[in-house]
């Protein structure tokens, strides 16, 4: 028996293998959104709040708070511009990148290899089961790759704050691309079935001097007549196995959800007078045009044939942000904000059979005290929470912590450092926050860099601006 096509079966594991990296590609080159819903966390992206931890409720700015509590602006005293402001997010929340860097410099694949070649060279039994052996165990690494989403996101903004006696106003302008992309293994069954029927032309081969002729041809008939995979052709005395090249391809699929979202807002502030003093509330009505992709195919698909609009949709949605903000008279701020007050659903394809994506109210409270010590330095620590839990990745869930502290040097230099943990998911590791702000003559400059200890999720920002 002759199995000189038997190298084909390693179609079907070094394809997934390659086609993770296509996994790799798909979920980077689009920036995407593992964030897979608009009820995503808390944007962290301009670098003063990214830098502390992901702060802003009660410690903003006029140069934020339309992104985090529209209730400060009241108290803001200057004309302040911010253009560009630029984030970044990437996440591994399951340490893909590393596992199949891993199993790319591994030895599955080369012992598959070598078992089919060592059976071609000595089609001894022993040899046979290695290579199912390897078959199984190459199939096995490669199923732990699947669900495991790698996500990413990019922002793009611009805001203009305008301060009052005692109110203030904002206009900001925002982009953001975010998504993910995640392997859906389905071939461990193809594998098993085709090892299965692999192991029963072995067994053939090792009966096949001992059989009759007309039992060679009957369960040479048996086997072919209940083969799937594989195929047998008797002829000079050998049998010679191939694979059937189109039972045998992948059925696993590669799943990507993005959402593409340009808001427009306006955000105002004021102060009111109550019984137990003054209270600063805020709004800010927006406008957002959305645009979903859900896609999916299976890992053979050329990226170069597919048309991306198949898999969009758009949509638009007017929302608003309610904020409020209590300042005491020792340096504390308390603020509580609601954001994306009326549940909105926008559609896509399903193609993924996820459905919708979903942007739900998220309610967050933040506390802050500030301190001017003498004239070269003050200080500013703040701590930010999540009241309900947003959704956050594929079918992950997200309630963030956050606490950050900024020092203020000649009011020129400013330094950050804050500690970010997720409360509600093990897959959203708790990531440590530091930046720079140089902001001389009233032209500012801000950076900030935030990643995970095990570098499974990592955000960057950058900011220029002038107040005046």
């Amino acid at each position: 028996m002759n199995l000189r096509t038997l190298t084909h079966t390693l179609n079907l594991t070094r394809r997934l293998n390659m086609n993770n990296r296509l996994l790799l590609s798909v979920a980077t080159a689009m920036t995407l959104t593992g964030n897979i819903t608009l009820a995503a966390p808390f944007g962290t992206f301009d670098p003063r709040s990214l830098a502390m931890g992901g702060t802003g409720v009660a410690s903003g700015t006029g140069a934020n708070a339309s992104f985090y509590n529209p209730a400060l602006l009241a108290n803001e005293q200057r004309v302040i511009v911010e253009f560009p402001i630029i984030g970044f997010q990437v996440a591994d929340p399951d340490e893909l990148v590393s596992d199949l860097d891993e199993f790319q410099n591994g030895s599955e694949l080369n012992d598959l290899e070598n078992a089919v070649r060592n059976f071609n060279l000595n089609p001894t039994r022993n040899n046979a089961t290695s290579v199912t052996d390897n078959m199984v165990t190459t199939s096995d690494k490669v199923a732990t790759f699947s669900n495991r989403p790698l996500e990413g996101a990019l922002f793009g903004g611009t805001t203009v704050a305008i301060p009052g006696e005692s109110y203030g106003m904002a206009f900001y302008l925002a982009g953001q691309a975010s998504g993910g992309g995640q392997l859906e293994y389905k071939d461990a069954q193809t594998v098993k079935d085709l090892t299965d029927e692999l192991n029963s032309a072995f067994d053939l081969q090792e009966q096949w001097d001992t059989l009759t002729p007309q039992q060679r041809q009957d369960q040479l008939t048996a086997l072919v007549t209940n083969s799937k995979y594989i195929q047998v052709v008797d002829g000079s005395g050998q049998l010679t196995i191939s694979l059937n090249e189109g039972a045998v391809k992948p059925q696993s699929e590669i799943q990507s959800r993005a959402v593409l979202a340009t808001e427009f807002g306006f955000s105002y502030a004021r102060n009111f007078e109550f019984q137990f003093g003054e209270l600063a509330i805020g709004v800010t009505p927006k406008f957002q045009k959305i645009t979903t992709i859900d896609y999916e195919a299976d890992v053979d698909t050329d990226p170069n044939n597919v048309n991306i609009e198949d898999y969009m949709e758009s949509s638009s949605a007017f929302n608003i942000d309610i904020g409020v903000a209590k300042r005491y008279g020792n340096g504390v701020t308390t603020g509580l904000v609601l954001k994306n007050l009326i549940p909105q659903s926008f559609r896509t394809v399903n193609v993924t059979g996820r459905g919708d994506i979903e942007q739900k109210p998220q309610l967050r409270f933040g506390a802050a005290h500030a301190k001017k010590w003498n004239p070269v330095l003050s200080s500013v620590l703040a701590m930010d929470l999540d009241i309900t839990e947003n959704s956050a990745g594929f079918d992950d869930k997200s309630r963030v912590l956050g606490l950050g502290a900024e020092l203020d040097l000649y009011s020129t230099v400013q330094l950050r450092l804050g500690y970010r943990s997720d409360l509600s998911s093990d897959s959203y590791t708790d990531a440590i926050t530091a930046g720079l702000g140089i902001s001389p003559f009233g032209v500012h400059m801000d950076l900030a860099l935030s990643a995970s200890p095990n570098l499974a999720q990592a955000y960057g920002g950058l900011q220029f601006g002038f107040r005046y």
